[in-house]
C-alpha cells in the first residue's frame, strides 16, 4: 500500500461539512459515505468554493466496512458518532480494520461517538438549520432507545424551505448501534489499535458522560 502525505481521510463524509472546513485550511481530504444523496449535495457544495479549495477535496462513494482506496493516510477520522451505524459487532470490527489498513504506521485515527444513555429519549424536536443556496433545511428528530439490544431508532424529518415557504417535507427512520466506552476499547485493541487519548467531549474533559472522543494509534 502506497503512502499519501499531508491528506486526511474521513469515513462517512456525508454532505461534506468538516472536509470543507478543512479545505479551507488547506488541509487535503479524501472523503467515502455509502449514500448518493449525500455525496449529491456534498458535491453542491463543493462547488461553491473557491477553485484552489476545491481541488482539496476528493469524495467518493464506498461502504466503510469493505472500502478499499490503495493507500495509507496520516490522518483518518470519523465524525459524528459515524460508527455507530455498524449496528452488528462484526460490521464494527470490519470497519476499524479497514481503517486500520488505511492508516500510516504511527498515526492517528480519531473518531466521536454517543454513549448509551437513556436521555437519547425524545419526542420530535427541531434539530438545527442547514442553508442551502437559496434555500434552507430545517431538520427534526426524535429517538427511541432499547438498551437490551444496544439500538437507537431514529426518525429524522427534513423540511426544505425556499423564501420562507416549505417546499418539500421528506421523513427518514434508521437504526443505530448503542456501543458501551468498554466495547470500543476492546474492538480497538483487537483491531490492533492502541488508545493515546480519550475525552469526554472535544474541548478535551476528562469527565466522560454520554460523548466519547478517542484518538487512536496504529502502532
Amino acid at each position: 500500500m502506497g503512502e499519501k502525505a499531508g491528506t486526511a481521510l474521513e469515513i462517512g463524509v456525508g454532505t461534506g461539512r468538516v472536509a470543507l472546513e478543512l479545505a479551507r485550511v488547506d488541509v487535503e481530504v479524501w472523503g467515502i459515505d455509502n449514500s448518493p444523496a449525500m455525496l449529491n449535495i456534498a458535491e453542491s457544495n463543493i462547488k461553491r468554493l473557491p477553485a484552489r479549495t476545491q481541488e482539496k477535496i476528493r469524495i467518493m462513494q464506498g461502504e466503510m466496512t469493505s472500502f478499499d482506496l490503495g493507500w495509507e493516510f496520516p490522518l483518518v477520522y470519523m465524525p459524528s458518532s459515524t460508527l455507530s451505524h455498524c449496528v452488528t459487532t462484526e460490521d464494527q470490527m470490519k470497519t476499524l480494520r479497514c481503517v486500520y489498513d488505511h492508516l500510516e504506521r504511527g498515526e492517528i485515527f480519531a473518531f466521536d461517538i454517543i454513549l448509551p444513555s437513556s436521555r437519547y429519549d425524545s419526542a420530535l424536536r427541531p434539530a438545527g438549520k442547514q442553508p442551502m443556496g437559496e434555500r434552507t433545511v430545517l431538520r427534526w428528530i426524535s429517538n427511541r432507545s432499547d438498551t437490551v439490544h444496544q439500538v437507537l431508532h431514529t426518525i429524522l424529518i427534513f423540511e426544505v424551505y425556499e423564501a420562507n415557504i416549505l417546499i418539500e417535507r421528506v421523513m427518514e427512520s434508521s437504526t443505530v448501534g448503542l456501543i458501551t466506552r468498554r466495547e470500543i476499547e476492546l474492538l480497538l485493541e483487537k483491531a490492533g489499535f492502541e488508545i493515546k487519548n480519550q475525552f469526554g467531549g472535544f474541548s478535551y474533559s476528562e469527565d466522560i458522560t454520554d460523548l466519547l472522543v478517542t484518538q487512536a494509534r496504529k502502532p
